[in-house]
């Protein structure tokens, strides 16, 4: 062929590549818009899916039709083009317009049946789009092919491209353009893109017509290429059925275990989805380019054997990557310029467990389809046939797969439901393929299928049983290995790993759902209980318990009546819920996107008074957006307390569209109650997430701190009573639940406000706001969360003699003086979650030392307070007098201990020797009558590390290091 010929043909492949980048944009933007509509949850996500997979199915059977009756299938083609760029600029006006439908129809719907309005609304806004779009592809290969050699051949290259272009767009999309432009005008792009494509399929279609053009259907068979018997056509048909059904089930099953491993961002998304699509393409590149020689049915069935042999070779992979992962991850820095590269390792991971099963998946579909296209001047109609094959299959795999499959028998049987579907198909594609020596022959009679072409099955069968079987549990092991965070260096080994968890971690609960896999897990050893959402610990027993009680327990102090009705979003351990019900609410509407996370909730009841079956407590697995947008009642609180930011879906609840939401659901005196995590962020996103808020509510003040704050916001200012709220702690239930976490009394609850409203709106600043359209915090957050900075600070005005005055308890001091005993509790609160060189435990150690002069306690406070601000000469006076009257208690001794290692290391020089007899002997007696005593075991082991090799030679100072515990990171 001559360079002048195949110009035209690159170039329209070209415009395909593009098409199928546009595609993928589109797909992105337009399901974040209809999640922002019918909800993030699984169902919904698993109704847009097949809405999209549907539409373009149904495109590609009534336009593949129309290919092989227009004039010019090109023309036809950029017409498609034109009308889905055209639709692309009216989405929003059509979206907005069903949207309003929906809210119309949706709340007379009981919620177990919403899916079907939910189908309905994404049917209507993407039916006319997806049409167009299905109408592409079998378009261009009708306008290319001249006969069935040609059609096979074309096929191949075109899927590929688009395949190719399809990766393309996915990653730019997820990575670059929606984060950099938001949604609409990523959409509007992308419908401007579709428009000069459809120029320019109309400009090359007046001067280049079809291939098949003037050529007599005598030579449109290819003299060499004949039709497949109907036999084979129908196992082909059943065959891209199957794989449909297959690569739809893997996916959803690939991006659960993915997400565990590397984390559920909605960057990892994306770049799980360009694995997937790339390696789709490549494989469909590599059949255009290998020479016939092979059977196309024949050669589908070996690709279906291949799929089921590199899921069994690589399933022993899934379970070691947390380990290979985080050894990886480890090598790299913290710091935006290691942001790309970490990106490109997880795209590495990616593609190390998608690429070569999608290879054979992307040559699987075309060459079943070769042995559906029988007659080259039908093609368009033929190839519409089995894309509408496929996507039943699409559809199947991806609603049941996510839908029933996965919570009824989890990843392990998804995989093997895969695997069986796979043989199937191969075992119909070997017994249906023509006898070798007839299968160039038109007329030859299908032999007998000897038992022996089916081989190739029974070996993968085999290889599958003792694979799959030998590994039952290996999805358990892998949520109790995975770790999101990495805060210290992982073990050198994948065994030395699994022995550690093994040790220090048992398994209680596991469950995989439509939207979470969840597991609850003890440590024996700390006696805490941890809940974790696909690798990511949520919620637990321990450090965090502070959060979710003053959560649950804030608003309904603060509210100026008594709350009756209260929605809480999101669920957790139910231990905000449980703090919520220590109050006399009547009605909890506890809203939850995973269902397995309620089951593993009522494993905590010690912990959350058994909120989950409280009968004021209503429970709805749902998105949080959607159910408010469809709730029929006022609420007089909202406590809402999701995931971080940085998880995928997450985010859309700390937009303005959310909190306008909220607003409109609240009574007029209703109060917002939102958490925040400063851990693992940045003091911008903070200011981002405050400045959304205070944009919707006039009123707000900041509590809580340093790793989280909480947000108590509200359209009327809350006017403080301090008789009001000490009667509301009084409650039994109420007072029992605050004293965990040594909240006593007014004074320490109002020693955790950080901002009043004047305090929170300065320090949110002036800047932009986070919107469901533009989501800036989706997009920052996972690069804020890379970056790891663990003691992230904002502005405290209990620090600041400005604003200080502004706070609660600056009013409430003045007639109600602190006593000793209420500054300790206080102490021992700000101190057990504060970090110890936080100025705001050494400013309230030294208010209780100036209460309480004579405490040895306070006098340690003090001094602890100064040592961790590496003040040696404060914590000396201090900490040595109190010595020197014979304090022995443990805290003491390994306060001094480490001031005397301090001393140390800060003098020890050849000239100065450092003299630490007295302290050495001191700790040896007090750690021997205390061997329980981890903390002073390890001031002694320091010590001895500061003195020369032999000081501590005697005694037991150098004892056993204990082994670590692997406790999963905090929420």
């Amino acid at each position: 062929m001559s360079g002048s010929a195949r110009f035209p043909k690159n170039l329209v492949a070209a415009l395909l590549f593009l098409s199928g980048s546009t595609a993928l944009v589109y797909e992105l933007v337009w399901s974040k818009y209809l999640g922002n509509v019918l909800g993030n949850s699984g169902q919904a996500h698993a109704v847009v899916l097949a809405t999209f997979m549907g539409g373009l199915a149904l495109g590609a059977s009534v336009f593949g039709r129309t290919a092989d009756r227009v004039k010019s299938p090109l023309a036809l083609y950029g017409l498609l083009e034109l009308g889905v760029g055209l639709y692309a600029l009216a989405f929003p006006a059509v979206l907005r317009a069903l949207e309003a439908a929906w809210l119309a129809v949706a709340p007379g719907v009981p919620e177990g049946l919403r899916v079907g309005p939910r189908l309905l609304v994404a049917a209507l806004s993407l039916v006319v789009p997806t049409l167009l779009m299905g109408g592409t592809l079998p378009a261009l290969v009708r306008h290319f092919a001249a006969s069935l050699a040609g059609v096979r051949r074309e096929l191949a290259r075109l899927y590929a491209v688009n395949s190719l272009g399809a990766a393309l767009g996915a990653y730019v999309a997820g990575t670059r353009l929606v984060p950099a432009i938001g949604l609409s005008a990523s959409a509007t792009l992308a419908a401007g893109l579709n428009l000069l494509l459809a120029v320019a399929a109309l400009a090359l279609a007046r001067s280049h017509p079809p291939a098949l053009a003037g050529v007599r259907d005598a030579d449109a068979s290819g003299g060499d290429e004949v039709a497949y018997p109907r036999r084979a056509v129908r196992a082909a048909l059943w065959g891209v059925l199957l794989s449909g059904f297959t690569s739809m089930l893997y996916q959803v099953t690939w991006i659960r275990l993915l997400s565990i491993v590397l984390g559920a961002s909605t960057y990892a998304f994306t770049l799980i989805l360009t694995a997937f699509i790339l390696g789709i393409g490549l494989g469909s590149f590599w059949l255009m380019m290998r020479k016939e020689g092979v059977d196309s049915l024949r050669l589908y069935g070996r690709t279906q054997v291949a799929l089921v042999v590199s899921l069994c070779v690589a399933l022993p992979l899934y379970v070691r990557l947390p380990h290979l992962f985080h050894r990886a991850e480890w090598l790299l820095t913290r710091t935006p310029d290691a942001w790309p590269v970490f990106q490109g390792l997880t795209f590495a991971f990616c593609c190390a467990v998608l690429l070569i099963p999608t290879f054979f998946m992307g040559a699987a579909f075309p060459a079943a389809a070769r042995v559906a296209t029988a007659k080259v001047s039908e093609v368009g109609r033929q190839l519409g046939g089995v894309y509408l094959w496929n996507t039943v299959g699409t559809i199947t795999g991806s609603a049941l797969g996510g839908l029933v499959l996965m919570p009824w028998w989890g990843m392990e049987g998804n995989f093997v439901a895969g695997v069986v579907a796979n043989l199937a198909a191969a075992a119909l594609a070997f017994s249906a393929a023509p006898a070798k020596e007839n299968s160039r022959t038109a007329s030859s009679a299908m032999s007998s299928v000897p038992w022996r072409a089916l081989w190739p099955v029974g070996l993968a069968a085999l290889l599958a049983v003792v694979v799959l079987g030998g590994m039952r549990g290996w999805a358990v092991r892998l949520s109790s290995i995975a770790s999101i965070r990495m805060h210290q260096k992982p073990p050198d080994t994948y065994a030395e790993l699994v022995r550690n968890m093994e040790r220090d971690i048992r398994p209680v609960f596991y469950a995989d759902d439509t939207f979470a896999t969840v597991l609850v897990g003890d440590v024996p050893r700390d006696g805490h209980r941890f809940m974790k959402l696909n690798g990511k610990v949520d919620a637990s027993n321990g450090s965090d318990v502070e959060t979710q009680v003053v959560a649950g327990h804030l608003g309904v102090l603060l509210h100026a009546r008594e709350p009756e009705n209260v929605l809480l979003v999101g669920a957790g351990a139910a231990i905000t819920a449980g703090s919520v019900l220590a109050h006399p609410v009547k009605h909890l509407d506890m809203v939850e996107i995973s269902p397995a996370v309620i089951d593993g909730a009522r494993l905590f009841k010690a912990d959350n008074r058994n909120a989950v079956d409280d009968p004021r407590t209503h429970v709805h697995v749902d998105d949080a957006k959607t159910f408010m947008a469809l709730a029929s009642r006022k609420y007089d609180l909202v406590v809402s307390v999701p995931s971080n930011p940085w998880v995928a879906g997450v985010s859309g609840l700390f937009t303005r569209d959310f909190f306008q939401t909220v607003d409109r659901h609240l009574t007029d005196d209703g109060v917002l109650v939102q958490w925040i995590h400063t851990y693992e962020s940045n003091e911008e996103l903070i200011r981002l997430v405050v400045r959304t808020l205070r944009d919707t509510f006039p009123h707000a003040t900041t509590w809580l701190g340093p790793h989280d704050l909480i947000l108590v916001a509200s359209r009327k200012p809350l006017v403080f009573d301090a008789a009001r709220v000490a009667e509301r702690m009084a409650r039994p239930e109420a007072k029992k639940d605050l004293d965990r976490v040594d909240i006593h009394d007014v004074f320490a609850l109002l020693s955790k406000q950080v901002h009043s409203e004047a305090g929170q709106l300065a320090f949110a600043g002036p800047g932009p706001i986070n919107t469901d359209d533009h989501n800036v915090l989706e997009y920052a957050s996972p690069i804020a969360f890379f970056l790891a900075d663990l003691d992230v600070r904002v502005k405290d005005e209990r620090r600041s003699p400005e604003l200080g005055p502004e706070l609660f308890l600056h009013d409430y001091l003045r007639d109600h003086p602190p006593t000793p005993e209420q500054v300790a509790g206080l102490y021992r609160n700000i101190e057990r979650f504060h970090a110890g060189n936080d100025p705001t435990v050494r400013g309230v150690a030294t208010l209780w030392r100036s209460l309480a002069p004579e405490s040895p306690d306070a006098a340690l406070a003090v001094g602890r307070a100064a040592l961790a601000q590496n003040d040696l000469t404060m914590a000396a006076s201090l900490l040595e007098p109190e010595v020197a009257k014979g304090g022995r208690s443990p805290e003491l001794v390994t306060a001094y201990l480490q001031l005397v290692t301090a001393r140390a290391w800060a003098t020890r020089t050849v000239w100065t020797p450092v003299r630490t007899d007295e302290a050495l002997a001191l700790g040896r007696d007090v750690a021997a009558q205390h061997p329980e005593d981890a903390a002073l075991q390890k001031a002694l082991r320091g010590l001895c590390d500061a003195l020369p090799q032999n000081a501590c030679a005697k005694g037991t100072a150098s004892a056993p290091k204990p082994p670590p515990v692997v406790t999963p990171g905090g929420p």
